[in-house]
């Protein structure tokens, strides 16, 4: 991947001798590399630099690089190929939404989560996982402060600039056809213990949903054939299905359970409730022009089938782009449009799936999509909800970009540039509910939701824009102009419980209506002015200077201070270009050195309305359902609050030595927040449970380091070789005067937190207390662990280092590619793991059942106050006459002594992951002949093909998923495993 400015470095290579002598032999036979700072590179608001002239650091995605692995998410393709990002997943199902962070977080309560800009105008992720990877010329991702300030606010967490393509300047027309298809199956599967089965209390119990029963190496039942699950019908014919939850007799029906042989299937069986996915993707792009317009059509169809059955999403989109020049007149215009539709099942499946022991012959149910419940009473056959239980979403995306520019002279030129971007989206759930007269167990209640959202945005640049020549040696560029955002939510819901009629999925189809309050029915509006400057001053092509400046207002901000001042400056250097003595060198053919400054401020925390004081609608007792009732907010905003603000600076250092054999780019930064915004209990006096305010300061610092080799060149072969290494700490250097911590997310037992003088974010729970030598101290008398009473540090959520590596090869018309990273130094809570110890399925459970058990590696203070490595105290002993070695394991794993104890939870989250790996092959013209094909190109592509975590992260979560964006280091239980996809692709242009 071409690195165009700064950013990362990771090792130096001891076979630099060996591309020198490379370089000597086949310096006759290669062409001259083109400067590497002379490449134009798209920034802020559309202004075209080239990279000598860039002040802060920036990383360019091509669009090769992009669709190399045939991804349809524009935004998961872009992981691991820039150094300082971190792309998480958020949501696993068949949508797969990600989140894009530049260099870590720098609010506590504000979003973290990078801007996105299409086409010169602001946009969001949601929109660019949805635009065809096909249609991208290049991403730009600027992560320096000067480079996005341009933006304000809405930049200060850095900024993806993507272009789309432009038509072709040739007259002639020309047809561009991609298609791929892919096959999505199951990766890595947690570790569960596979010595007990179903049961409870060390017996068979048919219908439990625990592991605590017989042993799979007892021969009195192993390979023995037994019921499983709930009787399917009335086998006696005594008017009710018998079943028994407490013992393994369920009564006068089991010959109509499901009957398998008593062993363990392992994973085999939740593998194969998955089934093999499929993604099929074309893109149709019919474009013309010349020197004075273009015109480009692009049709895009996506289907993908889920791993999940009846899971899907199809998607449909078109974009016209054309442009014309006419005298002194430039016109653009750019119409998108999206139509997409997802129809999902409850995600719970799959942590149900987890819960189940691993003799249940899961797969035995498919057939069975009508019983709620399969092999226990306790949550639902995963069958009836993929039939009964779905989640249905339509939407519309309407995009539209006008832009025109006049030349009022050689030097002076006005622009406008607007946009309109429309969202519509329809989503319905609905719950089929169950209930039977012949069958004790919980009634299901159907229910039925209906969700409306629109949004409405508004986007505008009027810009003027001056280039001259000052003297011969100095050129001015100066942009002015006036941005004007604005911003309508419109949400409408219904629905409620009781469907009356099976099937019909309608409102008055409900015998009991939600009341309206109680539903979400909303209208958001809020607007953003600003007036900015941009000045770019170049010497002699070898020194330049930016500077910028932005005052911004918005409606979120009190009226009295609702307006800011944002500043910029930054300065470039290229030696090679200023001193003959390094011009035209062998060795080091480029040098650049950039400092850069900035100071900008964010309100992404605060509400729309939040600065007013509006009331609240009641809900609880004593206001119950009778006339509506109103309370005051308790959870105000400072009616003084102001943006938090953000002090950037940073160094940049890129050189280039053989020709480029051997390119390197490095950033350093820091970046200083003042006013942060957040969230802070009050007094209980005041009537109020939290206050959103001004509370505190960040520091945070990093590097990037970029190193690109070429080992071998030469007139067919070609071998590309990219290294990354990021780091990134960022610390709470002061909270409130009356609060050194801020809880931000978590459960009764861990949590994430904001502690002064700790790094952000950090995870806390409840810990072992440990003697000196870290074994666990147990009680002398119970054996039980002992506890910490309050939460303990564990460390930190995002990774401390990411490396990275990309290769490419390429010999005549093939071209092998790959994309990997590890990244490691933090922790993450499982929450798979979790789930699996009350039920019996914890590997740490995986003990000799019948015998008592120790604590593993513990210890307890003898007499003289000295500890001793427990070898004979058992938990329970002499406690409350549990002297059953089974009953005291069950309470144990299920008790305070473990299944709240973070320490077993909190994981190491570092991880390798091959991204992608793609193979490709262009057929030479001369092998197209008269066909009529002016180029083609097919390809095998690996998507997510491996991964290799920590030792003790036993697949139970991918590090990087997380439930919420926010809160990165909480991973729940309900995401589905990872999936590795293969597929193959081909395009052909006539």
């Amino acid at each position: 991947m071409k690195k165009l400015t700064n950013s990362v470095l990771v090792v130096v290579m001891s076979s630099s001798m060996a591309l020198i002598s490379a370089q000597k032999k086949v310096a006759d036979t290669t062409a001259k590399t083109k400067d590497i700072g002379e490449v134009v590179i798209t920034g802020a608001l559309g202004l075209k630099k080239k990279a000598d002239a860039q002040t802060s650091a920036q990383q360019v995605v091509t669009a090769s690089e992009l669709n190399q692995a045939s991804s349809p998410n524009a935004v998961s393709a872009l992981t691991g190929k820039v150094s300082g990002v971190q792309i998480t997943q958020t949501n696993s199902s068949v949508t797969g939404d990600f989140s894009i962070v530049i260099r870590g977080q720098r609010t506590i309560t504000g979003s973290n989560e990078a801007l996105v800009v299409i086409d010169n105008v602001i946009s969001t992720a949601a929109v660019l996982q949805q635009l065809p990877p096909e249609v991208i010329e290049s991403v730009n991702i600027i992560k320096g402060g000067s480079g996005a300030a341009l933006y304000g606010s809405q930049g200060i967490n850095g900024v993806v600039v993507v272009t789309t393509k432009r038509g072709t300047k040739s007259k002639r027309l020309s047809v561009s056809l991609t298609s791929a298809v892919d096959f999505e199956s199951v990766g890595m599967m947690p570790t569960r213990q596979t010595m007990y089965g179903q049961g409870w209390s060390g017996k068979k119990v048919n219908v439990e949903n625990g592991a605590w029963g017989w042993s799979f190496n007892d021969p009195k039942y192993a390979g023995t054939i037994q019921p499983y699950g709930i009787p399917l019908y009335d086998y006696n014919k005594n008017g009710v299905i018998d079943f028994n939850p407490n013992d393994s007799t369920p009564a006068g029906d089991e010959a109509a359970s499901i009957m398998s042989p008593f062993k363990s299937f392992g994973n085999d069986q939740i593998r194969k409730f998955f089934k093999t996915g499929s993604l099929y993707q074309n893109t149709l792009s019919i474009n013309a022009g010349d020197g004075d317009g273009y015109i480009m059509l692009t049709l895009n169809n996506v289907n993908r089938d889920f791993m999940i059955q009846d899971d899907i999403l199809r998607r449909t989109s078109a974009m016209l782009k054309g442009g014309m020049k006419v005298g002194k007149w430039r016109f653009e215009g750019i119409v998108n449009y999206n139509h997409q539709k997802t129809s999902t099942t409850t995600q719970d499946i799959y942590y149900q799936l987890l819960q189940s022991a691993t003799d249940i012959p899961i797969t035995r149910w498919r057939d069975y999509t009508d019983n709620a419940y399969a092999w226990n009473v306790y949550y639902q056959n995963p069958y009836w909800n993929i039939k009964h239980l779905r989640y249905n979403n339509l939407s519309n995306y309407f995009n539209a970009i006008a832009s025109a520019q006049y030349d009022v002279n050689s030097h002076i030129s006005l622009m406008y540039r607007g946009n309109v971007q429309y969202t519509n989206t329809e989503s319905n759930s609905h719950n089929d509910g169950w209930s039977s007269s012949m069958l004790d167990a919980t009634a299901i209640t159907s229910s039925y939701y209906k969700y409306n959202t629109t949004l409405a945005n508004y986007y505008g640049d009027l810009m003027a824009n001056f280039n001259y020549d000052l003297t011969d040696d100095l050129n001015m560029m100066l942009n002015v102009g006036h941005n004007y955002q604005e911003w309508r939510t419109n949400n409408m819901s219904a629905g409620g419980t009781g469907i009356q009629i099976p099937g019909i999925y309608q409102v008055w189809n409900l015998s009991n209506p939600a009341q309206p309050y109680s539903l979400n029915n909303k209208s958001f509006f809020r607007n953003q002015h600003a007036l900015f400057a941009n000045l770019d001053l170049n010497y002699k092509s070898f020194l330049f200077l930016n500077a910028s400046a932005r005052y911004e207002l918005t409606s979120v901000l009190p009226k009295n201070s609702n307006g800011y001042f944002y500043p910029s400056v930054g300065v470039s250097f290229v030696p090679t270009k200023a001193f003959n003595f390094l011009k035209d060198n062998s060795v080091l053919n480029y040098l650049k050195v950039a400092l850069n400054y900035s100071r900008i401020g964010q309100s992404s925390a605060i509400g729309t309305y939040s600065i007013y004081d509006r009331p609240n609608l009641g809900s609880g007792y004593p206001y119950g359902t009778g006339p509506l009732s109103f309370v005051i907010n308790q959870s105000p905003t400072d009616q003084n609050i102001k943006p938090e603000f953000t002090t950037k600076k940073e160094v940049n250092l890129s050189f280039s030595l053989f020709k480029d054999r051997i390119s390197f780019d490095g950033a350093y930064y820091q970046e200083d927040t003042d006013d942060l915004i957040t969230n802070a209990t009050t007094s209980n006096t005041t009537g109020l449970t939290q206050r959103l305010f001004n509370i505190g300061k960040l520091k945070g610092k990093g590097y990037e380091l970029n190193l690109n080799l070429v080992p071998i060149k030469s007139t067919d072969f070609k071998w590309d070789l990219g290294l990354s290494m990021s780091h990134q700490k960022t610390i709470i250097t002061k909270l409130t005067d009356d609060a050194k911590s801020v809880r931000l997310a978590g459960n009764s037992f861990l949590g994430l937190y904001a502690d002064e003088g700790e790094e952000l974010t950090i995870i806390k729970g409840i810990a072992y207390q440990r003697d000196p030598q870290g074994r666990i101290i147990v009680d002398s008398n119970t054996g039980l662990p002992q506890v910490t009473s309050t939460q303990e540090k564990f460390g930190r959520t995002t990774p401390k280092y990411i490396f990275g590596l990309t290769t490419n090869i390429s010999y005549k018309g093939f071209r092998l590619s790959a994309v990997m990273d590890y990244r490691t130094g933090h922790k993450f809570y499982s929450g798979t793991l979790q789930g699996f110890t009350f039920n019996g399925l914890n590997v740490a459970s995986a003990v000799d059942r019948s015998q008592p058990y120790i604590v593993p590696n513990s210890s307890y203070k003898d007499g003289s106050g000295n500890y001793v490595s427990n070898t004979s105290i058992p938990i329970y002993n002499n406690s409350n006459g549990k002297t059953n070695p089974q009953a005291a394991l069950e309470n144990y794993f299920g008790g305070a002594s473990y299944n709240t104890v973070s320490d077993n939870y909190v994981l190491d989250a570092t991880a390798f992951k091959v991204r992608e790996i793609a193979l490709s092959y262009t057929f030479p013209k001369s092998a197209l002949g008269t066909t009529g094909i002016n180029a083609l190109t097919v390809g095998v592509h690996a998507r997510n093909p491996f991964q290799k975590y920590s030792k003790e992260n036993k697949g139970y979560n991918d590090p990087e998923t997380a439930f919420d964006p926010r809160y990165r280091g909480l991973a729940n239980a309900g995401q589905y495993p990872e999936y590795r996809t293969y597929g193959a692709n081909i395009t052909i242009t006539f």
